[in-house]
């Protein structure tokens, strides 16, 4: 698809409002979320991870459970996919945006959804 140059300029302009209003709503979700004294996490689409040393592991943030095994499990959150290796895992709490996995964890990785 090729544009000449005010097609061209149109497009770019475009884009860059488009980023201005996203920049926008980010900081206006940090001032709320300041306000309120809610954690940034609760307010937006961030994913949190928390350690309990080698046996639990508690993921704010999951959309859904891709894989679940004994021994590993794969979880999607808003933009990760969260995986955990280990024996005896298993999952302990779950509600609709969270959950704890408990087991003897050997690693906990993480990888982009979008690559």
């Amino acid at each position: 698809m090729k544009l000449n140059k005010k097609e061209r300029k149109k497009f770019c302009s475009t884009i860059l409002k488009n980023i201005n209003v996203k920049e926008k709503i980010n900081d206006a979700k940090s001032k709320f979320s300041e306000f309120l004294e809610i954690p940034q996490e609760v307010v937006s689409n961030y994913t949190k991870i928390t350690c309990i040393e080698d046996t639990d592991i508690l993921i704010e943030g999951y959309k859904k459970i891709v894989d679940y095994y004994d021994n590993y499990i794969k979880i999607k959150t808003n933009n990760l996919f969260v995986i955990i290796d280990g024996s005896n895992l298993d999952i302990k709490e779950i509600t609709d945006s969270e959950l704890v996995i408990s087991g003897n964890i050997y690693s906990l990785n993480y990888k982009s959804d979008k690559g």
